[in-house]
């Protein structure tokens, strides 16, 4: 008898996002038709060009905002229909890093008091233990306990961060989200950043959602990788096969123009991302596609399985063997 499969963490199903403009005339989509999933213990990089709708994607999963159509599903629930119970249990068991993790820290509460804050608001220990558990908490991101009394804006960039971190794991969550938590940072801190978060999501089985530009990001952090391009998610499998050989022009044309230190950069992706408010007839990418046909501009393509475990939203998916990126 075969084990049942686990049941996702998180289910979005043709999810759609759509703010009104000109009075109320027209509307952009900035998510349409988004289907995504993240179970148990899985790393999910969301990957993409600025105004891709990385960011609105997240803020609907978390429930910070609400879909104009489509269902989001925490477990076999609603997101929209939890209880004030359920949320609660929702809000401890999905932690959020900010992007801007100074700026998410109250400046009035020293390293200490911003991890126990988290701690009681749950009531995940006993008053007597709170001190021991921020200990526990500045071991595990690497930080020494002697910065237990500093406040944010005594830290450095890279201390910051960390203590985002440790904030985050305080409330003991299922589900960590992170929006380009390593955006802006020296490359070698960036690296020891990635190395926590690969090791911490490795070592206790937490799922993650991690939001990057970064291409190499992504490769190093993740085990899923979902390319988005204007509101649609247009690639999704194992972040290795579509890293080595991706299916669709969009994700290929990504990769090669990732600047490598072994190769000169060759930017094969042309051309600004459509206005979201204006968008191209049939398949949206193909104003920029060097593989675009006649019929790119009648039919908008669909998510559609492929037989390597990933979905490729595209007329014409490139070959195999013609879409490895050269190493």
């Amino acid at each position: 008898m075969s084990a049942t499969a686990p049941l996702p963490l998180f289910s979005l199903l043709d999810v759609e996002k759509a703010y009104p403009i000109e009075g109320g005339r027209r509307h952009i989509k900035a998510l349409d038709g988004i289907r995504l999933n993240l179970l148990p213990g899985q790393s999910l990089a969301l990957v993409g060009e600025s105004g891709s709708g990385k960011s609105t994607l997240v803020r609907v999963m978390l429930g910070l905002e609400r879909p104009s159509d489509g269902r989001v599903l925490v477990g076999p629930a609603e997101l929209g229909s939890l209880d004030a119970g359920q949320r609660r249990r929702f809000a401890r068991e999905v932690a959020y890093i900010y992007q801007d993790a100074r700026g998410s820290l109250n400046p009035r509460l020293d390293v200490a008091a911003l991890l126990a804050e988290p701690i009681r608001l749950h009531r995940l220990r006993p008053e007597a233990q709170i001190d021991a558990r921020v200990d526990e908490l500045l071991a595990q991101v690497g930080l020494p306990t002697a910065l237990r009394h500093r406040f944010a804006t005594e830290l450095s960039g890279g201390q910051v961060r960390r203590v985002a971190v440790a904030r985050a794991l305080a409330c003991e969550p299922r589900v960590i989200v992170a929006d380009e938590s390593v955006a802006g940072l020296d490359v070698s801190v960036q690296a020891q950043l990635l190395n926590l978060l690969r090791d911490l999501q490795r070592t206790s089985g937490i799922a993650m959602v991690f939001v990057t530009h970064d291409l190499g990001v992504a490769a190093y952090l993740c085990e899923q990788v979902a390319v988005m391009y204007l509101g649609r998610i247009v690639e999704t499998g194992p972040t290795a096969r579509i890293l080595q050989a991706p299916r669709h022009p969009y994700t290929r044309a990504l990769m090669q123009a990732f600047p490598r230190f072994d190769a000169p950069l060759s930017v094969s992706l042309q051309g600004e991302i459509p206005s979201p408010a204006s968008l191209p007839s049939g398949c949206r990418f193909r104003t920029r596609c060097s593989e675009a046909r006649a019929e790119c501009a009648l039919t908008d393509p669909v998510q559609s399985p492929l037989d390597d475990g990933r979905h490729v939203a595209c007329l014409h998916p490139l070959p195999a063997a013609s879409a490895v990126v050269p190493a």
